[in-house]
């Protein structure tokens, strides 16, 4: 019987752990030591500075103290002098507020203000002047140097801001208990004086003396409608924080009342407002969406739907945003974009200093740099983030996932090395001497801090071995002590092969059984001994030396006399490795973020170049041209185009615009422009359906509104003045929730125009008046042309309609300031296809066009032809004034065929002698089937 051979593993078996070694589990008496070191020493975690405080400033009155409320809110002289406001910063960025006027006694709502950010609240505080801020406690918001910190942070030092900061429970920032506040308000109104809107919540019925509240009817909807009409309610942010500042002003009333009459209470609301934060044009949501400036829609991979911190759950359409974002290339150039686009501007000379950087950076001359600028953004990352993980001391995060190229490390020095670059290409660019951009990117682009930062990485980080291990390695060469603990390690591998064999060489021989030594970073090392059938150790070693220490599914593990002596002698080599390169990290981090300013500066500045290039290669790529921007309140466009409707359409016809608001005189005109023409406030455009008036009224709108935000604009040329507003009427955005009919919307969209309008503003209205009965959509429609004809301050409006009765019976008269328009067509009344006779030409035409067209139009979209003609016959008929129930009674030749036929029937059955008739009836059975059978 010949004796088995032991076997043994040549190469001994160590695992790779995460880069910072836990405490738990450890059996040697150097690894507890080094895990207590990792958890005790300060420098293994990061730990950071305490941010320096910020200015906050608590309420210094508590709301549930009735004797302090009391004193607070005292009425007097003061009250009149408090400006109570509300802000809130919802997910990415959107911002709202509402802020109450005590001396107005008006409660004014902001327009939501999409990636507003902390920026958009400093300039609401700035504009406002409040007394009393009111947040909910889930806002953060984070200071200028990037530090976030809660408005509910304790300060202190902070008592010498102008005003108090009040956190308040998130309920009171509802969206829906805002709109049964703003229901509830008691505001004096002759509307609803004159007219009461009750929707009936229970179907009861009553006697007419009944009042109908105790029917079971209910005024909550028509009041509703009645805000509706002064407030955008599609703008839940700031509905929400208006009903916070309401239910603010209702604590200070119930604690006015106890120490005063009612009559005398203050903070009451007699008027709601919309207002826009100053130098930035006012444009509502449903305009975003009626022009397609941005439109989102849902993401086609389903993994990227659904709330989330990286995306808002959705992906841009076909909209001008979407144009212009590919030719952004870092996250914060994409958020600067964006906010460009949803805070055009109203100071002309910062429009002018974008369209001189475009200029400038257009040129023939500078390609090469702008090529080389953009591809060293498509390297470049936000600092922002990277810097508070590095505070934090999150250097690697998920490395192993994302790979080494997304931490901060690789970040850093990706920035410094690309940023130099760019500070380079820009000095090449020819003209931009005189863009404040290009000199505040030299300045804030220290090339030798930049350098210095981007050394500092590349001499301590092994680039390739902390991507392939997934954590933050130390080159070799910086540390005596450091690189040999690695040299030992690395040794490791013949020191546990040679041990290996020396174990197995005790083991009995006729067990054949696999002797592995294995190194576990804070565990030291062990024998790894197979289990057996029973699920036992195959061997345990033979005498009280081997202590068993743990076992898997497939192996036990003990520790003898030589496994102690190689954790007293090697200790927990890999976590020490690990404690002192952190030592060494932490100590490069420290360093770095003395830099810190530097760096988010130019990360920040990277920001502004990426957007305003965005503009610029969009711009070269749509075929754009610079306008002309004015100091006088006119439109005046050469060869415009629709820069979405040409991207879809083989060819696209350019038309010209010429509108002039405003009661300006000719000196002030001359002032703004060289050459003053006569032009009118108000375009209203007429002609068939289908032949380009939505087009052209949002052509010109997207070319004023692409000139404020700084982009060149789809047009052979334009000279723009500034337009604080645009208001629209032109979509109407239904939905189940909304307890009205489109008319209804469509008459909201209206009063919401009317009341923000003012002499800067541009109007579009598509079509108004229809959905209702034709006289009273012409009298509504008249009304609000003349309405906006008649004001002291005319704005610029854009109409369209198909109510010819207001020309034909002149119930809006011609004058200079009013001008008819129409989109020419060709008709061929000779084509024997009905939809042959009209061809579309899309060209603007002065004057008034009579024809609609609407018959053609139905034969293009597949209206059976027989319908058609009827509606050509009928249609004519009413052209010639002729009765048109006397002509829908005349009989067609075969309804004269068919009633002929009928009448002989009806004689030959009444000559029928059914007096004849046997008992079985047939003779009658005979003579009616003889009689039906009988051809006419």
């Amino acid at each position: 019987m010949g004796s088995s051979q032991k076997k043994y593993r040549s190469s001994a078996a160590f695992r790779h752990p995460p880069i910072t070694p836990g405490s738990s589990g450890s059996k040697t008496r150097n690894a507890t030591r080094a895990a207590s070191r990792a958890s005790t020493n300060p420098r293994s975690s990061f730990p950071l500075p305490a941010p320096s405080a910020t200015r906050q400033l608590r309420t210094p009155y508590q709301t549930t103290d009735t004797a302090n409320e009391a004193q607070q809110y005292d009425s007097g002289e003061d009250d009149l002098g408090h400006v109570i406001a509300a802000i809130d910063l919802k997910d990415y960025g959107t911002v709202g507020c509402a802020y109450y006027s005590a001396e107005e006694e008006k409660l004014y709502l902001l327009g939501d203000s999409r990636s507003g950010g902390m920026e958009a609240i400093d300039a609401l505080i700035l504009q406002i002047k409040p007394t009393v801020i009111l947040t909910p406690s889930r806002v953060e918001i984070p200071s200028a140097r990037g530090r976030e910190q809660s408005l509910a942070h304790d300060n202190d030092s902070s008592s010498y801001l102008p005003y108090q900061v009040d956190v308040r429970p998130n309920q009171e920032f509802s969206f829906s208990n805002a709109q049964i506040s703003l229901v509830a308000l008691d505001m004096s109104s002759s509307h609803e004086e004159r007219i009461r809107f009750f929707v009936p919540s229970s179907g009861l019925t009553g006697p007419e003396e009944v009042n109908p509240e105790d029917m079971g009817f209910s005024l909550h909807e028509g009041r509703l409608l009645h805000v509706s009409s002064s407030v955008d309610m599609d703008n839940p942010v700031s509905i929400g924080c208006a009903g916070a500042v309401l239910t603010h002003l209702q604590r200070r009333r119930a604690t006015a009342t106890r120490i005063g009459p009612l009559d005398d209470c203050p903070f009451k609301v007699q008027s709601l407002e919309m207002f826009s934060l100053q130098d930035s044009m006012w444009i509502s949501s449903n305009t975003f969406l009626s022009l397609q400036i941005i439109q989102s829609e849902a993401h086609p991979n389903m993994f990227n739907q659904g709330p989330g911190t990286k995306s808002a759950s959705g992906k841009e359409g076909l909209s001008v945003y979407g144009l212009f974002h590919r030719f952004a290339y870092t996250p914060q150039g994409k958020a600067k974009l964006k906010q460009i686009f949803f805070r055009p501007s109203l100071d002309i000379s910062s429009i002018r200093q974008r369209h001189d950087f475009i200029g400038v950076f257009s040129r023939p001359d500078n390609l090469a740099a702008l090529e080389k600028i953009t591809k060293g953004l498509k390297n470049i990352k936000n600092l922002r983030p990277v810097m508070i993980n590095l505070r934090k001391g999150i250097s690697t995060g998920s490395a192993k996932m994302t790979g080494f190229k997304a931490t901060v490390w690789a970040s850093l020095l990706a920035f410094a090395f690309y940023s130099i670059d760019i500070h380079d290409a820009l000095r090449e660019v020819s003209g931009a001497n005189i863009l404040p951009l290009q000199t505040k990117a030299l300045q804030v682009f220290e090339a030798a801090q930049l350098y210095r930062v981007g050394r500092m990485i590349q001499e301590i980080v092994d680039i390739d071995n902390s991507e392939e291990q997934g954590r933050t390695v130390v080159k070799q060469g910086l540390d005596r002590e450091l690189d040999r603990m690695k040299d030992r390690y690395d040794g490791l591998n013949s020191l546990l092969k040679n041990v290996a064999i020396d174990i197995a060489t005790t083991i009995p021989e006729q067990l054949d059984i696999d002797v592995n030594v294995i190194y576990f970073p804070q565990l030291g090392f062990n024998i790894a001994i197979p289990l057996n059938d029973r699920g036992q150790a195959a061997y345990s070693g033979s005498g009280e030396d081997w202590e068993l220490v743990f076992i898997t599914e497939t192996r036990a593990y003990f520790k003898d006399f030589r496994m102690r002596e190689l954790d007293d002698k090697l200790g927990d080599i890999y976590g020490l490795i690990c404690e002192k390169e952190i030592e060494i990290v932490y100590d490069m981090a420290q360093r770095i973020l003395q830099y810190e300013n530097v760096l988010v500066e130019a990360s920040d500045v990277c920001g502004e170049l990426d957007s305003l290039l965005a503009l610029t290669q969009a711009a070269s790529f749509y075929k754009l041209s610079r306008p002309r921007m004015v100091l006088e309140n006119v439109v005046r466009i050469k060869g415009g185009r629709h820069i979405l409707q040409e991207l879809t359409v083989s060819s696209y016809v350019p038309n010209n615009s010429l509108l002039m608001g405003g009661r300006q005189t000719q000196a002030d005109n001359s002032t703004a422009s060289s050459q003053v023409t006569p032009a009118p406030s108000m375009l209203l455009l007429t002609g068939p359906n289908y032949s380009g008036k939505s087009v052209y009224m949002k052509q010109v709108a997207l070319i004023v509104y692409l000139a404020q935000i700084g982009s060149f604009v789809p047009a052979e040329s334009a000279e723009l003045g500034i337009t604080d507003k645009i208001l629209t009427k032109i979509n109407t955005q239904e939905s189940v929730s909304k307890i009205q009919s489109t008319f209804m919307s469509d008459l909201q969209q209206i009063s919401l125009c009317l009341r923000q309008v003012t002499g800067r503003s541009l109007v579009l209205i598509d079509e108004f008046g229809k959905g209702t009965n034709e006289s009273d959509g012409i009298g509504l429609a008249c009304g609000v042309l003349e309405h906006l004809l008649s004001l002291e301050d005319p704005p610029k409006v854009i109409a369209a309609t198909h109510f010819h009765e207001i020309f034909e019976n002149d119930f809006l008269p011609l004058r200079p300031e009013l001008q008819l328009g129409h989109m020419e067509v060709k008709v061929c009344e000779e084509s024997r296809e009905v939809e042959d006779q009209v061809t579309y030409l899309y060209n603007f035409r002065l004057g008034r066009s009579n024809k609609s067209y609407g018959t053609i139009c139905a034969a293009i979209n597949g209206i059976d032809a027989a319908i058609v003609a009827r509606a050509n016959e009928i249609a004519l008929l009413a052209a010639r004034g002729e009765n048109l129930i006397a002509a829908c009674a005349v009989l067609s030749p075969e309804e004269i065929q068919n009633l002929q036929e009928a009448n002989l029937l009806a004689r030959n059955f009444l000559e029928l002698d059914l007096s004849k008739d046997d008992e079985s009836g047939q003779d009658t059975k005979t003579a009616l089937e003889a009689l039906f059978m009988t051809p006419a």
